[in-house]
């Protein structure tokens, strides 16, 4: 019931402003020949799940068939990736349900014997109550509220909690490329286009183009087993499956669900738990190979709590971290320069709870773009980060000596913290343009004029780092509470050590005010 290989069961949005609905063959055709605006039930969380199940399914079915380039028609895509479940007369591994538990269904792996259905006790009505953690704890959403809920909406439940999910206590543990049961799958990948077929065609050819690359991590083979929902699972330690058993596309899934349908096909799912992970990567730390999540040698990339802020992107991208394949500009894309886009997306977890869902969206000129992986790009980045946290430092001393009435000497925590606010502010303002103004730095290979740039963005007497910082100033001094008497002293006395320090010699900018002849 519900195949998504002959059934038109995924709506989509349509450039000639449709809303259709497609086989999962059709939406391929559709997103290759860039007719999708966008599929409405997906949620914001969900996006690079499907985006992510698009790219390893699309990049599996043509490895496997030795393809280099995507199909254009659905005929030919649905051959590609029914080709990819040999032995399945009813395409059992692409329907949504499937009676039979000892046979697979839709991202649902079968059991051993028809008794395991007794293992199945817990009752799943609604598609949200199902998704990840983000729904699943009435943190960010409300829980099973999807009470009319499409077989989309199940859709992308089952793709967002079998790719995406961690560790949600006994019994029910995540996917292995995290870092631990608390980490998380972040995702950074250029594109030429957020559009959905343009994004998935090019990550499908880079995935392609880095399949090698992956390979040399030693931790997945050439093939290995591509559909983990087509292995048997009784959920037991001795079936967990090696790292080294995989391709390294693997599509995994980490829970043992098994969705079912009333007479009148109402959706709802059951849920079993498991005495071990399905996939033995405890060890790896989500070094898996996925091929949108930063490493290190020792572990896979876990998004702090503030998301991607330009210092955290720079972090991620440019200094702790080995870059993600699928954020390496492809061949064609170094010979042939265009625009390019990062797009970064990840959800962070906490214990037992969610912490936010994330995505920014960052433009590349086609100048930078076969540069933008060199070193050199990341020290500019890291220096202009390094001069943001030294104008952060004078504006945080400043107003606090406003909030300490002017008396230097008697700063306090409590003064310190009345003025955290105002530094943050700084971030915020920095960050709107931060990569902008960076790549502008960076396309000048002349030193001076470099510098010169690097001058203007500070302070150009508009709408430089310390312009901003000044003006900030000025309004904690308009907001903060000061007695009336002392007021006007603390309001001197604050300026006068921003002024002092941010000329000084010291830990300020002393260059820009000497080309000035020492005025501000």
């Amino acid at each position: 019931m519900f195949n998504l290989l002959t059934e038109p069961l995924i709506r989509m949005d349509t450039t000639a402003g449709t809303l259709e609905p497609a086989t999962l063959p059709e939406v391929y055709a559709a997103l290759m020949a860039d007719e999708v605006d966008a599929f409405p039930a997906l949620r914001p969380h969900q996006r690079h799940a499907w985006h992510a199940f698009l790219v390893q399914l699309g990049a599996l079915a043509l490895h496997r068939a030795s393809r280099s380039t995507p199909p254009t028609t659905a005929e030919e895509w649905h051959g590609l990736i029914s080709g990819l479940t040999p032995g399945y007369e009813n395409d059992e591994p692409w329907q949504l349900i499937v009676e039979d538990i000892t046979k697979p269904a839709f991202m649902q792996p079968p059991a051993s014997a028809p008794d395991k259905l007794a293992e199945f006790k817990s009752a799943v009505e609604t598609p949200d109550e199902l998704d990840m953690l983000v729904t699943s704890k009435n943190h960010d959403l409300k829980a099973a509220v999807a009470a009319t809920a499409t077989i989309n909406d199940w859709l992308f439940a089952l793709i967002s909690l079998q790719t995406m999910e961690g560790f949600g206590g006994a019994g029910n543990y995540g996917i292995s490329r995290m870092n631990g049961g608390l980490g998380c799958r972040p995702a950074f990948t250029l594109t030429p286009s957020v559009r959905p077929g343009r994004h998935v065609g090019r990550d499908i050819g880079a995935l392609l183009e880095q399949r090698e690359s992956i390979l040399d991590l030693d931790l997945t083979r050439d093939g290995g087993v591509r559909l983990l929902w087509d292995q048997p699972w009784d959920g037991t330690k001795a079936e967990a499956l090696l790292l080294s058993k995989l391709d390294p596309f693997y599509i995994e899934v980490c829970r043992r669900i098994r969705l079912q349908a009333d007479p009148s096909h109402r959706v709802s799912a059951l849920r079993a738990t498991s005495k071990g992970a399905r996939i033995e990567a405890k060890a790896s730390k989500g070094v898996t190979g996925d091929p949108w999540t930063p490493i290190t040698k020792e572990k896979s990339l876990t998004l702090a709590r503030s998301g991607f802020t330009y210092k955290r992107t720079v972090d991620y991208l440019w200094k702790d971290w080995e870059l993600p394949p699928l954020f390496e500009p492809t061949a064609a894309e170094e010979s042939s320069p265009q625009d390019m886009l990062l797009v970064a997306r990840g959800m962070v977890r906490g214990q037992g709870k969610t912490e936010g869902y994330h995505e920014r969206i960052i433009p590349f000129r086609e100048e930078v773009v076969p540069r933008m992986t060199r070193q050199e790009f990341g020290d500019i980045a890291r220096e202009r980060i390094t001069d943001v946290g030294k104008v952060q430092r004078i504006l945080r001393h400043a107003v606090s000596v406003f909030a300490a009435g002017g008396n230097t000497d008697s700063v306090s925590d409590e003064h310190r913290a009345r003025a955290n606010p105002w530094a943050d502010r700084l971030d915020e303002i920095v960050d709107t343009t931060f990569f902008d103004s960076l790549q502008d730095e960076f396309q000048e290979d002349d030193p001076a004029k470099r510098t010169q740039i690097r001058n203007r963005w500070l302070k150009n007497d508009k709408d430089g780092v310390i312009d901003h910082a000044r003006q900030i100033l000025q309004d904690a001094e308009d907001s903060l509470p000061c007695p009336a008497i002392q007021r006007f002293r603390a309001s001197v006395r604050a300026d006068s050590v921003f002024s002092g320090r941010i000329r000084g010699s010291k830990d300020g900018f002393p260059a820009l005010f000497d080309q000035e002849g020492g005025s501000e």
